[in-house]
């Protein structure tokens, strides 16, 4: 990630299959091929401007309390690898 401060699906790409995305508010959750997300955006699409796509619709998005808002996140097998 040299130059940027967030994630591109080409930062993902051969190291995930499968891409977890859930919310530690609710019961939404969803996986995506890592492949048919760089075959639809590309592979220097911004991963955290997608995120925030999937979480448009929440009613919880724009939540007052920030302890009650949507937070969508990338599941543990996506954390791992990018702590690395």
């Amino acid at each position: 990630m040299p130059g940027r401060s967030y994630l591109i699906f080409g930062d993902i790409e051969g190291k995930l299959d499968v891409l977890r995305v859930e919310c530690t508010k609710c019961a939404r959750k969803g996986r995506y091929s890592v492949r048919r997300l760089i075959e639809k955006y590309g592979r220097k699409a911004n991963m955290m401007k997608w995120k925030e796509q999937l979480n448009s619709d929440c009613p919880r998005r724009d939540a007052h309390g920030l302890h009650e808002r949507c937070d969508f996140v990338m599941s543990r097998s996506a954390e791992g690898f990018i702590e690395k």
